[in-house]
């Protein structure tokens, strides 16, 4: 099996690439000079979201590699007649919906509670919607674009324009599509058996897994009166600097 036309693009379509800073709750300090209007808040805050996740981050070595290795294209390839490449059903628009929770909205302020209370005949509009974008790519600009809100992080210097964390609040419609989409491709890994043994982003599983393995390990190791040895360790911006083409790289290659 290859990966979908469909799905390469909608992982080119789903990068945000506009930017929307409303009010934060702290007046961060730049330069020793106090900054109090909105736009001025923005224009700190915003460079400098933009360089916790840009490649700068990485060493000279890794930034070299990278590059290198991001000169070859990824190949998707399918003939789209893949089960999980067919149109998207009602069934799955319904569980989609009845699975979101009210969060806040995005840019276009369509709530989930509006997107719940449709009628029937505006849900079938939705489900044709959302399979022309999915089959013809007519993917909506304005779902590129998300409302960020930056969040101190607690006991930290609120002067400081790094020490805010910014949370991007995207259309509720892409969140719905999405988790359609995600939901038919954890079926197919899990069904393929295509994901590495983990407890990441796992239905019925968590952290409770790892934590009830290293009780079991150190009990283990009392009993046989051993030595039990641990190494933990944080990643500072881990997620901010993951290499994106890396896990799309080897993605491709687990379900080739």
């Amino acid at each position: 099996m290859r990966l979908v036309k469909n799905l390469a693009f909608w992982v080119s379509c789903c990068r945000p690439h506009k930017i929307d800073l409303r009010a934060v709750f702290y007046t961060p300090d730049l330069n020793n000079t106090e900054i109090t209007e909105i736009p001025d808040i923005a224009n700190s805050l915003g460079p400098t979201f933009s360089n916790n996740s840009s490649s700068n981050n990485y060493s000279t070595k890794f930034q070299g590699f990278s590059n290198q290795a991001e000169n070859q294209h990824l190949k998707f390839k399918s003939n789209n007649l893949e089960t999980y490449n067919n149109l998207l059903s009602l069934d799955e628009l319904r569980d989609a919906i009845s699975k979101s929770h009210d969060s806040a909205v995005g840019p276009d302020d369509i709530h989930y509670q509006m997107l719940k209370h449709l009628p029937p005949n505006a849900v079938n509009t939705l489900l044709g919607t959302l399979n022309n974008i999915w089959f013809a790519g007519n993917f909506p600009p304005s779902w590129r674009t998300s409302t960020v809100i930056p969040i101190p992080k607690p006991a930290k210097d609120a002067a400081d324009p790094n020490n805010y964390c910014p949370i991007a609040l995207t259309s509720c419609l892409c969140k719905v599509m999405e988790r359609m989409i995600n939901n038919r491709l954890v079926w197919f890994l899990e069904r393929n058996k295509l994901i590495t043994p983990s407890v990441c982003f796992r239905k019925h599983r968590s952290t409770t897994d790892h934590l009830a393995y290293l009780e079991s390990f150190i009990r283990e190791a009392f009993i046989q009166r051993q030595h039990a040895v641990a190494v933990f360790f944080d990643l500072e911006k881990a997620y901010d600097c993951t290499w994106k083409y890396g896990i799309m790289k080897t993605s491709i290659h687990s379900v080739m």
